[in-house]
């Protein structure tokens, strides 16, 4: 082909572009650079505000009362003989024991407590003692095992400033006696003969009720 008629073949389709594009210009807004899409802003996190403190509510509450715990037993103390029986207001024991008559009958209606004792095989003049305990029982046992027929025991409880008989008691051979004593905060002493004894055992005791409500 000669270089004239490309030259009219090029020329030709330029013209029949140009009407073209004359004609439907909607062409040339196709053929644009196409719409990038706009950008979309990042959203910022909203910040949460912190939460404001709660304010500490003191609780008051009653102290709880434990029960108190209950005083113990005193052990019984023990009465010992005087080394100067001379020295008391009487120091005998009257002839006549028989007035004293025999054993009372013992407390059963509660617990009895020992509080003191009195425990030896021969006689003497017991050391003066006082009792608190308005009501309180002379609990006495006699231990003859080697020659029961001829036991004997004899007591008498006396106020020490005056000598004045209280109470008294006798055992014939072996056994076991009661007495109920209502003198209380004054002194007092025992006066005690035995005879072919082995040994015996005074034990002063009182009502729990007594003893919970006036012990030292």
């Amino acid at each position: 082909m000669e270089t004239g008629d490309i030259l009219t073949l090029v020329g030709g389709l330029f013209l029949v572009l140009v009407i073209a594009f004359v004609i439907n210009p909607q062409y040339l807004s196709d053929l644009s650079a196409p719409v990038l899409p706009e950008p979309t802003a990042t959203p910022i996190p909203r910040q949460t505000p912190a939460p404001e403190p709660v304010p500490l509510q003191t609780v008051t509450t009653d102290a709880i009362s434990l029960p108190a715990t209950p005083r113990p037993d005193d052990p019984p103390y023990q009465i010992f003989y005087s080394d100067q029986p001379f020295s008391y207001p009487r120091f005998k024991l009257p002839e006549n024991m028989r007035s004293y008559g025999a054993s009372d009958i013992p407390l059963r209606t509660e617990e009895s407590v020992p509080f003191a004792f009195v425990t030896e095989s021969r006689g003497g003049l017991t050391q003066k003692f006082l009792v608190p305990y308005p009501l309180w029982v002379i609990n006495t046992t006699v231990i003859a095992n080697r020659t029961p027929q001829y036991g004997n025991f004899k007591m008498v409880l006396c106020y020490a400033n005056n000598g004045t008989i209280i109470e008294g008691e006798e055992i014939l051979n072996r056994g076991s006696s009661h007495r109920i004593v209502q003198t209380s905060n004054v002194d007092l002493y025992m006066i005690i003969t035995t005879a072919y004894i082995d040994r015996y055992y005074i034990s002063l005791e009182t009502p729990r009720s007594y003893y919970n409500a006036y012990r030292p």
